[in-house]
This record gives structure tokens, C-alpha cells and sequence, in this order.
């Protein structure tokens, strides 16, 4: 059968390479419909409780996806005249920045006083150029006084603020729509530098985020994606030492890599940063096909024999290994849709279109091209085929030893995988090549705080937050996460009405409490809302029916197991204080991003048990036997527990994309495996040998070819790690060291298995 199909392929070259041509151009037709998505929504884990939370809060109460910028002195404090005014002139700037819904600020905070127990709003600070030293002093003091902007919006020792502008878009085009806001403030900032080069001017926020991706990707993709195709193409010409080798594998990538991101552009559009992975793991992976092709069209050119009859045989061989490993390899990204975040099933669909394409454009395509020419075969053939071997015979002669010191080494070094934490930070996602967006936010949290705190939303029983009861279990939520050492600010309703309270009675301490009587709370909270200016008002903490508040805490900055253990004790708090279901759980970036690695663990944990248990299920029914089956799980899920091991024992930290290494390193690293059996069951089954015989035939016709592949898929991997979004770093070098590892694996004890259950 696969001798009559090999025949035909070349019997049918022309039409099968006008069809692939075809394939081709109706999948990259599809790029026009790939657009990026800036949007860190994208990365919340879906059907958790922290994501319901976050879109309930969004729905409830006005946007808070915002652009932080921060103003620093290194001397004194930011109470100067010339700094007050700049701080006021930025603060009136900012409002005229594109889709702003709101500018808090030092200068413009709503500031509270009672004249004949009227109650008075304004701003905390106007026309600071005409202000004398004993005014700035007087504020200076009364800032320490107002607990609402005190460690909030101005440092405790008063040598930083901030200017806060809260952005709302249509989100039609959302990297126009940030690029528009987030250029606008560059603009501001830049005068300020010029007049003032002795502040420090730094920017975050969400928004700045979203608004870095996108021309992050568009920078860096048109020199990493040839770096790559230059360095695995390198690699595979001083491994396979043949021209037409190099460019026969370098138009299958082209092909296979720019049909896979066209399909993503028919079937979904929308892409993020980890996209990047799949034009780079295609190329990779259509490489694998091509050597395997050209390794056996090669020994077979070195007999003799012609060019068509070597490439018919070369598919004879092939056809069968590398439709299974297309599958297998399709399974374990297919796997990914099981990923709770959307951008990751992007990704899995993307290299799963790619592995396809790359397997149809090699048979049909490059195997019938390459049977029109006499292609001349690279002269260490020979000595190829004689490294294999020798390390076969290593294998064979030596299976116990290698079987026990493999097993010993491999379990030791699993015993690190506990060691592993999951972590990560979306302030930690680019290079400071690109940006000092990571720098600038340790530096603005060493000063004031986490730019990134925590929200929850408190609902009254009464569907009144005025509601007497309801204030009191507010305030004690909030005196409870003030006492909290991870806390350094806590934003709360309860604050402004006894603010309120105590400014009504003159300014007594003792009226600074809740008040007794809902109507009051009612008519205070009313007047506070009249009074504040336009553009200030309590929609971003307050529901519209004001059934509900929001109370917002600035942590210290912390890993992601900090996080949860900080969570933890909240929600212990929670439900031995608070009446069930007044409090959501907490929402934000700080608490989605600590959340994701644990959800991704369980999904793609899950993910890699039903991918693995459908490869199995493919192997066992493509070479029919169960046995042997079983027999390739043990090199194709090892080498991933080992990675781990290796990685908890030097690295530790994991992040979300080094967890996605887990199940797509097993879609590659099964493909080893595969070669090894089919050539191991060609010899078996059709040759007569017996199994030490085999083991050696298997590694003289793919050994070689193996390792080469390990190189060029590390090499290729090893690209990532110039990319600018540092996530792929972990990825690269966790498949990396797993390719390696199962390299290992498959040659040395892969073999002794066979030897000890495979001896009839």
C-alpha cells in the first residue's frame, strides 16, 4: 500500500504541486483578517470566580482601566511652588486626553471643609504659582490629614504623586484608540522633561500596557521571524551538508508558516502576544518533516540509485511515521483548547493548522519538486549512518545499566517538582530593551505602593448603601485590611462618611464614625455628591442605584503565592465576619494574573492527560500493538516530568507560558518516539530481525536524523529568547531542556524497554 501511494505521488507530481500551490494561496489569503489585541482582558481565566467578579465590577461602576503618571523629587518634597504648578497644569492637560473620563490628581482633590455647617468641596489645591511658602505649608499639613489621598495619590513622604487618568473607549479598534491616549500623555511628559529635568516623570497603567504590545510585536516580528529561518536553516546545512536540503526545507516553512497564521486570519482574526510562538514553532516543526524526507532520499541517492526512485523510497519509508507524528503532534496542540484563556487556544490552533500544512506541502509538494532534479547526495552519509549505530549497539550491549542509572537519575531529579511556584507579573512581561515600564513601576511602588490593587465589590442587604448596618461591616472590612501588612492603602466608602461625619461637626475626632441614622448617611452622601466638580463623581466607586460600593486596596508589591495566601486570609475573614455573598472575591490584575498559573496548571494539566491518552490511542491503533503502545508513553511523558524537576531545581519560578511548555513539548518530543517504532517494527515485522537487530536498523535510519532535529528544534526555540516578550524566554528553554531530555530518553532507555518487553 504505501509503496503503491509513494509511486503515485511522483506519478502525479504536477497536479499534487498545483493543488499544494493552490493550498497555499487560499490560506494566505487569510492574513488580511489577522489583527492584533492589545486587550490583558484576554488572559483572564474564563468560569473563575476572580474573572465573574472583575465583569461584574466592569458592568457595575465606571471604567478603571487607567494611565498612571507618577512625579518624583530626589530632595525636599513635592510641596514647591514650581512643582504644585506643575502637577496643576498636567492635571488640566490630562483632561483633554483622548477617551479620559476622569483626572485625579494632588491638586484636584476633592477636599472637604464645613462653613456654617455648609459643606464645602474643592479642589485641594488651585493657581499653585500664586500660593506664598506659609500656604504650601499649610497644605503640606493638611494633607497628612486626609486619609482618602494620604498614601494614596501622594506618597507618605510626600517626595511622590501621582496623576491618575481613567480611560474609556469605544473599543472598536483598541490599539488606535490607546495609541491615540497614550500618545497624547507622551506628548505632555515630554514638555515637562524639557522645563524640568530635575523630576522624575515616570508612566504606567493598564493602558500604557495594551498600548506597548502591539508595537512591541510589529517592531520585533520582521527581525526575529527571518533571525529564526536564518539560524534553523544554518543549523540544518552544517548538520545535513546539502544546498537544495536548505532551500527545499526553507520553502516548506515559508509555506507552512505563513498558511498557518492565514487560517487563524479565516477562522478567528484576533491574536495576541503568544501568537508570536506560531509562526516559530511551525517553521521548527515543518523542518522535522523535511529532514526525515531528505535523511532517507539521501542514503539512497549515496547507493546509486536515481533521483525519483530515491524519493519513492524515501516515501515508502516516511509516509506512514510522519502522517502518525503530524497526528500525535496535532493532538497535543489540538489539546490547548482546553486552556481556560483564549489566547493560548489561538495558539493551539494556529501550530495545529501549521503541523498539517507543513506534513501535505512536504509529501505533495517538496517530494514531487525534488524528483524532477538530480540532486547530488552530502558526502558523510556513510558516517552518519555509522554514529547512529555505534550508539545503538551502546544502547543495546549496555540496556540494563542504562535502564536503571536512566530510571535512578530520572526519578531523583522529579523529586524538584514541588519546588516549583507559579508566577506572574504583567509589569514583567517586556524587555527593558523596549521599555522601562518594569523598572518604572518597582520604582513607583517602592514609593508609593502597588500600581495595581485589588477590588471588591460590598452589596447591601437593604439595596442602600447608606444603610447603618451595612457601613458598620464595611468599616471593620476596612479597619481589618488597614491593620494587614501586605496593605499600604485601603480606598473606602466608609472613610468618606466619617470623613464627612467629623467635617459636619466642626472637625471633632470623636464624630469621626459611621453615622447612626441611615437618612443621615443618606443626605450626607448626598450633599458630598452635589458638591464634588464636574468630572468627579462617585460612579467609579459607587453603583448607579447605590445598592453597592466598591472598596479598593494598594498592596506591596508580591508574587503570586503571596497573593494567594493574602487572598486566602481575606476570604477566612469573610466568611467568619462579613454576612455570605455582601462581599465578591478580589478583582483585578494583581489577583487575575496570581489566579491564571494555578487555573492554566489544572486545565493543562488536564489538557496533557487527555492529549497524551489520545496519542497513545493513536499509536496503539497506527502500529497495532497495545504493548508497545504503553511501552512510548514512558520516553513521551518522562522527559516532561524531568524538565520540571530540572527546572524546580534551578529555576523555580514558572510562568503561565513555561506551564503551556508542558503540553506542547509532548506534541513534539512523542515524534521521537514514533520514528524509532516505526523503523524498530520494519524490522521487526518485515525483516525478520530480532529485537537487538531491530533497535540497531531503527537507529541507523532516523538516529542521525534525530539528533539533528533536537539541534534545529533547540536552535529555532533558542530564538525566543530575543524576543521582547520575556514569557517566551521560560518557554524556550523549558522545551529546550525537555527536546534534550527526550533525546536521552529515546536513545538510551527507550531501547531497553523494547529489549525487556518486546523480546518475542
Amino acid at each position: 500500500m504505501l509503496a503503491w501511494m509513494s509511486k503515485k505521488i511522483i506519478e502525479l507530481r504536477l497536479i499534487l504541486i498545483g493543488c499544494s500551490i493552490l493550498l497555499l494561496v487560499g490560506s494566505v489569503a487569510g492574513i488580511k483578517y489577522v489583527s492584533f489585541s492589545p486587550d490583558m482582558e484576554n488572559f483572564f481565566p474564563e468560569n473563575h470566580p476572580v474573572t465573574d467578579a472583575h465583569m461584574i465590577m466592569d458592568e457595575t461602576f465606571t471604567t478603571t482601566d487607567n494611565l498612571l503618571i507618577a512625579i518624583g523629587v530626589n530632595e525636599g518634597t513635592i510641596f514647591k511652588r514650581d512643582v504644585l504648578s506643575v502637577i496643576e497644569n498636567l492635571t488640566e492637560k490630562s483632561w483633554s486626553t483622548p477617551h479620559s473620563v476622569r483626572v485625579d490628581s494632588l491638586t484636584n482633590f476633592s477636599y472637604v471643609s464645613s462653613v456654617n455647617d455648609d459643606l464645602r468641596v474643592e479642589p485641594f489645591i488651585e493657581n499653585a504659582i500664586t500660593l506664598d511658602e506659609k500656604a504650601i505649608l499649610l497644605k503640606e499639613e493638611l494633607i497628612e490629614k486626609e486619609p482618602l489621598a494620604y498614601g494614596s495619590i501622594i506618597s507618605k513622604d510626600k517626595k511622590t504623586t501621582i496623576v491618575n487618568i481613567l480611560v474609556d473607549s469605544p473599543r472598536v479598534n483598541i490599539q488606535k484608540e490607546y495609541g491615540e491616549t497614550v500618545e497624547y500623555v507622551l506628548s505632555l511628559l515630554e514638555e515637562i522633561k524639557k522645563e524640568h529635568p530635575d523630576l522624575e516623570i515616570k508612566l504606567s497603567g493598564i493602558i500604557y500596557v495594551e498600548y506597548l504590545s502591539p508595537r512591541i510585536i510589529s517592531e520585533q516580528m520582521p527581525i526575529l521571524v527571518p533571525c529564526l529561518f536564518l539560524v534553523i536553516l544554518t543549523s540544518l546545512f552544517f548538520l545535513v551538508r546539502s544546498i537544495p536540503a536548505v532551500i527545499g526545507s526553507l520553502v516548506v516553512i515559508i509555506f507552512s508558516a505563513s498558511s498557518a497564521v492565514g487560517i487563524t486570519g479565516w477562522t478567528s482574526g484576533l491574536v495576541t502576544q503568544p501568537f508570536v510562538m506560531v509562526p516559530i514553532l511551525v517553521t521548527t516543526l515543518a523542518v522535522a518533516d523535511c529532514v526525515h524526507l531528505f535523511s532517507l532520499y539521501f542514503r539512497r541517492l549515496d547507493e546509486g540509485v536515481g533521483s525519483k526512485e530515491s524519493m519513492i523510497y524515501s516515501l515508502k519509508l516516511n509516509i506512514q511515521p510522519l502522517f502518525i507524528t503530524t497526528i500525535t503532534t496535532a493532538i497535543g496542540f489540538l489539546s490547548l483548547n482546553l486552556a481556560p484563556v483564549e489566547p493560548i487556544r489561538t495558539v493551539g490552533n494556529g501550530i495545529f493548522f501549521g503541523v498539517i500544512l507543513a506534513f501535505l506541502f512536504t509529501i505533495f509538494f517538496l517530494a514531487p519538486l525534488c524528483s524532477f532534479f538530480n540532486i547530488k547526495a552530502p558526502k558523510k552519509t556513510n558516517s552518519q549512518k555509522e554514529l547512529a549505530r555505534k550508539i545503538g549497539e551502546f544502547s543495546v550491549n549496555n540496556s540494563k545499566k542504562l535502564f536503571w542509572s536512566v530510571s535512578s537519575i530520572s526519578i531523583l531529579l522529579m523529586l524538584f517538582i514541588p519546588f516549583n511556584t507559579l508566577n506572574d507579573s504583567p509589569m514583567e512581561f517586556y524587555s527593558k530593551k523596549v521599555t522601562n515600564l518594569t523598572e518604572d513601576t518597582k520604582w513607583l511602588s517602592e514609593r508609593l505602593g502597588g500600581t495595581f490593587p485589588v477590588s471588591y465589590q460590598l452589596t447591601s442587604q437593604k439595596e442602600s448603601i447608606s444603610d447603618p448596618e451595612f457601613l458598620i461591616y464595611l468599616e471593620r472590612f476596612t479597619n481589618w485590611l488597614e491593620e494587614k501588612e501586605e496593605v499600604i492603602h485601603v480606598h473606602s466608602l466608609s472613610t468618606i462618611m466619617k470623613n464627612l461625619n467629623s467635617t459636619l461637626h466642626s472637625d471633632n475626632p470623636e464624630w469621626y464614625k459611621i453615622p447612626a441614622e441611615e437618612d443621615l448617611s443618606a443626605q450626607y452622601l448626598f450633599f458630598y455628591e452635589m458638591s464634588l466638580p464636574f468630572g468627579l463623581d462617585l460612579n467609579t466607586t459607587l453603583s448607579q442605584d447605590r445598592s453597592s460600593t466598591k472598596l479598593i486596596a494598594s498592596l506591596k508589591e508580591m508574587g503570586a503565592e503571596d497573593y494567594k495566601k493574602f487572598d486566602k486570609e481575606v476570604q477566612t475573614y469573610l466568611q467568619e465576619n462579613m454576612p455570605k455573598e455582601m462581599v465578591s472575591a478580589g478583582s483585578g490584575l494583581r489577583s487575575m494574573f496570581a489566579f491564571m498559573g494555578e487555573t492554566m496548571a489544572t486545565q493543562l494539566t488536564f489538557a496533557l492527560t487527555i492529549g497524551a491518552l489520545l496519542i497513545l490511542l493513536t499509536i496503539v491503533l497506527s502500529f497495532r500493538s497495545i504493548k508497545l503502545g504503553l511501552l512510548t508513553s514512558i520516553p513521551n511523558l518522562l522527559p516532561i516530568g524531568i524538565a520540571f524537576g530540572v527546572w524546580g531545581l534551578i529555576i523555580e519560578e514558572v510562568s503561565f507560558l513555561v506551564l503551556l511548555g508542558m503540553t506542547t513539548t509532548l506534541g513534539i518530543i512523542v515524534d521521537f518516539t514514533v520514528h524509532i517504532l516505526s523503523k524498530y517494527l520494519l524490522g521487526r515485522r518485515e525483516m525478520g530481525l530480532n529485537t537487538s537487530e531491530a533497535i540497531i536498523f531503527a537507529f541507523e535510519s532516523v538516529g542521525f536524523a534525530l539528533i539533528v532535529l533536537t539541534i534545529i528544534l533547540s536552535a529555532g526555540f533558542l530564538v525566543l529568547l530575543f524576543a521582547y516578550f520575556i514569557p517566551l524566554h521560560g518557554f524556550a528553554l523549558f522545551s529546550v531542556l525537555a527536546f534534550f531530555i527526550a533525546l536521552i530518553v529515546d536513545l538510551l532507555l527507550f531501547p531497553a524497554l523494547l529489549l525487556s518487553f518486546d523480546k518475542k
